[in-house]
């Protein structure tokens, strides 16, 4: 089981990762406000984890495993983000920060029953 700093970190780097071709240490330190320094520490962690690759001064690219993960991870955000923002009417920025939180340090059951409640919203709206 991932931790929620893992967690955060491979949401970040696939959200980074979608609108420019290549995710550097130092864009992720620029997106969680931290130092450089702790992202080395947290991406040599994952990279054991054979999620990510990275190679030393390195951009960081994903493996089959990290990739699968982080899109999940990042789908679940959607729908987190959705029901905090159309169904809760939290602000957009509230309804990131919360999201990316539920997704990190909420347990697997109640994000799924999350994701299950704004599904089936969606379908009756349809």
């Amino acid at each position: 089981m991932l931790s929620s700093a893992k967690k955060r970190y491979l949401f970040v780097i696939y959200e980074l990762g979608k609108h420019r071709s290549e995710v550097s240490s130092k864009d992720i330190a620029f997106s969680l406000k931290i130092k450089r320094s702790s992202v080395s520490k947290m991406l040599k962690a994952i990279a054991e984890d054979n999620l990510i690759c990275k190679e030393y001064y390195g951009k960081v690219q994903f493996s089959k495993q990290g990739v699968k993960i982080a899109s999940q991870l990042y789908n679940k955000y959607v729908l987190l983000y959705a029901y905090f923002y159309k169904y809760l009417k939290i602000s957009k920025e509230e309804a990131r920060h919360d999201a990316i939180l539920c997704l990190c340090d909420l347990s697997e059951a109640s994000v799924q029953k999350i994701s299950s409640l704004v599904l089936a919203e969606q379908k009756q709206r349809e």
